[in-house]
Formats: structure tokens, sequence, C-alpha cells
């Protein structure tokens, strides 16, 4: 980095008539301007990496499977919040003059607060399930969703402020496309603040229940999954969160979005994370338990089984959320013994009965 400081300090010092204070600040502010694209780009290859580390899980649990809520959540939480990333990374790396800028920093809050809100609708469903679907749930969720919404589009439409660009070169000044607090307000703050609230209410309710079906003696690797991943899930993306609003008090506006693209890409790979952990404890737990030994050998004179999968999910009443959450469904597996015996006796009943 001591080559890169040298260069900036170098740039800062070729413009004419500046003291040497104002060399030092362009010199820190084209640093933090460099840290801020390393730090993007290597958030946006942390998201293509965990995509394609989940490729076979993905095409197990999600692809191959019916249409449904969680599923279309998944993927667009997984592709749109990828390609938001991608837009994003062009408008940190990319130089613009002001006047481009104008328009396209917009672009910054609006494209990440629906990668956002498609996390924090997974985690609704989520909590929505594990808490067995009560209507007052829904209506609250759906109305803390709703909330949520209208403030990041106050704050993507009304709060955002365009950082201009370093003054090189002197006739036209280009650089990244920056957006940031107004000059004095705190509002952009609570664009990561209000994802915050909404998680904390989604998790004292996931341990709440959990606690519950504990004291109930109600044991399942699912809502161990459901604890666990909820859990951590809430303590990484908050802890970013947080501190994102707590940086967006910082005077230096290159400093002030630069945890961003930590929290997008954490609650989004995470959220993901969560449903393929899921359905993988779903599928585990649904699938009869057979020894791939024995399932396929006949002995003579040995008793013979046959299984039957009904998947229960076929009787639903309530088709609104009907394979849109973990609960798929449960499998009964019948087994059927045919004793050689029985079969015999009853074989030669049916002759003598034909035969008079």
């Amino acid at each position: 980095m001591s080559g890169i400081s040298g260069v900036n300090r170098a740039a800062a010092a070729s413009v004419p008539g500046v003291d040497e204070a104002t060399v030092q600040v362009l010199t820190v502010g084209l640093g933090l301007i460099h840290v801020l694209q390393v730090y993007t780009s290597s958030m946006v290859a942390i998201a293509a990496w965990d995509w394609v580390t989940c490729l076979t899980a993905e095409w197990e649990y999600i692809w191959k499977k019916d249409w449904s809520l969680i599923k279309c959540l998944y993927l667009w939480t997984r592709y749109y919040g990828l390609i938001c990333f991608s837009i994003n990374l062009w408008l940190f790396n990319a130089e613009f003059t002001v006047e481009q800028c104008k328009s396209l920093h917009y672009l910054i809050a609006a494209t990440c607060m629906w990668t956002t809100l498609g996390s924090e609708a997974i985690l609704a469903v989520r909590t929505y399930a594990f808490l067995g679907k009560a209507r007052w749930l829904g209506i609250l969720l759906v109305g803390m969703l709703l909330a949520e919404t209208g403030f990041l589009l106050y704050v993507a439409i009304a709060a955002v402020y365009q950082i201009p660009p370093p003054p090189f070169p002197l006739e036209n000044p280009r650089g990244p496309c920056t957006a940031s607090d107004k000059p004095g307000s705190h509002v952009v703050s609570g664009f990561w603040l209000a994802p915050v609230a909404f998680d904390l209410i989604c998790t004292f309710l996931t341990v709440w229940k959990a606690l519950t079906l504990q004291q109930s003696i109600v044991r399942s690797p699912i809502i161990k999954i459901f604890v666990r991943e909820g859990l951590g899930y809430f303590l990484a993306v908050a802890g970013v969160n947080v501190l994102n609003a707590a940086f967006m008090f910082q005077k230096n506006p290159n400093l002030q979005n630069i945890n961003c693209f930590l929290a997008l890409v954490l609650s989004q790979v995470l959220c993901c994370r969560l449903v393929l952990n899921l359905k993988g404890a779903q599928e585990s737990t649904s699938r009869p338990g057979t020894n791939s030994n024995t399932a396929n050998s006949y002995t003579p004179g040995a008793p013979r089984s046959t299984g039957v999968s009904i998947p229960l999910r076929k009787y639903q009443q309530d088709s609104t959320f009907a394979q849109t959450d973990i609960y798929d469904g449960v499998k009964v597996e019948i087994n059927v013994e045919h004793n050689n015996d029985d079969c015999r006796q009853s074989s030669d009943m049916k002759h003598h009965a034909s035969a008079v």
C-alpha cells in the first residue's frame, strides 16, 4: 500500500494552488476510494464463490422442486443479488463525471434495498412456518415488511446524497459514483437499522418457539438448524448493520458507506445457505431409512416388506403457503410384511374354492 499512497500523494500534490493540509486531505480521500473499490470487489467475489459452491445443493433442493414461495424468494435473493452487486461494483470502480453521477447515484440504494428485502422475506416465511402459520403472525410480518419497504424507498429516493469525485482531472473531474447521507443528516443510517429491528423480532420469536418446543420434549434436526442458523444470521448481519449505521456518523463521506457491501453480501449468503440447509435437513429426515446392502436383496423363506411413502402435503387444506416453507410435508412409510406360509395357505384356499 506504500506505493499506492505515494501515487495518491503525487496526484494530490499535482493540483495547483493547494497547501500541504489540502494535499494531505486529498491523499487520504484517494486512499479511501481505493480501499472502497478493493473492499467491494472482494465482497462480490465472495458472493460469486458462494453461489458456485452451492450450485449442486441448489440444483437438488431448489431447481428440481416444484415452484413455491420459498423457491421464488431464494432465486430472487440469489440471482437478483448477484446482478445488484455487479451494478454497484461498476458504479464504484468506473469513472463518471459529476453530471453522469447525478442520476446514477440513486441506483445504489434503489438496487440494494430489494436484495435486503428478499433476505428479510425469507426470514419472514421461515419464522411464519416455524411458529405454526398463525394468522396474527402472518399479518404482523407482512405489515413490518411493508413498513420497511416504504422506509427504504424513502431513503433511496429522497435521502441519499451524491459524493463528489476527487478533482482529477482539473478540467472535468471524474471518479467513482458513490452516495451517502446528506450533509448534517443521518437518515441513511436507518437503511441499515431497519433490517436490524426486523431481524431482532424474527429472532426473538424463533428462540421463544424453540424454548417452548424444548419444554415439550420435541427434538428435531430441523429445529436445531432453525435456531442455530437463525441466531448465527442475526448476530452476524445485525452486527454488521449496526457497524454500518455507526459509520454513517463519520465526518468523512468516503468512510460512511465503506461497509455497505459487507452487510449486503453477508445477508444474501447466509439467507441462501439457511434455505439450502433446511431443505437438506428436510430431505434427510423425510427419506425412509433403508440399508443399501439389503434394500434390493431377497432371501427365500424370509418375510418381504414393501415401503409406501405418502406425502401428507397432498392433503393440506390451506394452499396459500403450501410447499412454500420448510415444512413441505412429512412422509409415512407403511411396511407390509408377507409371510410365505400365509401366502401359500391363501393360495391353497383359493385353489380349493375354484375347484368346488
